[in-house]
């Protein structure tokens, strides 16, 4: 099981060559549902204020229907026990990072991100 990101999520949908060799098989193989990949709903929330604000290559409505139809990338919420892991997590972090960090180490999951500032945390395996 893994977690991703919001840039590893987008990167991969868009195919963006700025996504890593195994983020990217880590995501086929939850294509062709060998894996599991958990979206924390910050995550998508990301997502819209990107598609909103950004002229992206792809629509909001587009991904929302990709993940809600999917089994292999369920949507993980912004609970109160995230929000508990949330409070043990340095504060250099900023708040989406701690959301999305904190919905790894619950689910005991490695984290699919490029993130230099998670990554220098060590909270977390990261895998790029």
């Amino acid at each position: 099981m893994y977690v991703t990101d919001t840039h590893g999520l987008i990167w991969f949908l868009t195919e963006d060559r700025k996504l890593g060799k195994k983020a990217e098989e880590i995501f086929l193989s939850a294509d062709r549902g060998d894996a599991t990949v958990v979206i924390p709903s910050i995550v998508l929330l990301e997502i819209l204020h990107i598609c909103e604000k950004q002229n992206a290559k792809l629509k909001f409505k587009q991904i929302f229907d990709m993940v809600q139809n999917s089994l292999n990338y369920p949507v993980y919420p912004l609970d109160m026990n995230v929000v508990e892991v949330c409070q043990n997590i340095k504060e250099t972090l900023s708040l989406h990072d701690r959301v999305i960090v904190a919905t790894a180490k619950l689910l005991n999951a490695k984290l699919i991100t490029k993130d230099k500032e998670i990554i220098k945390s060590g909270l977390v395996e990261v895998v790029w």
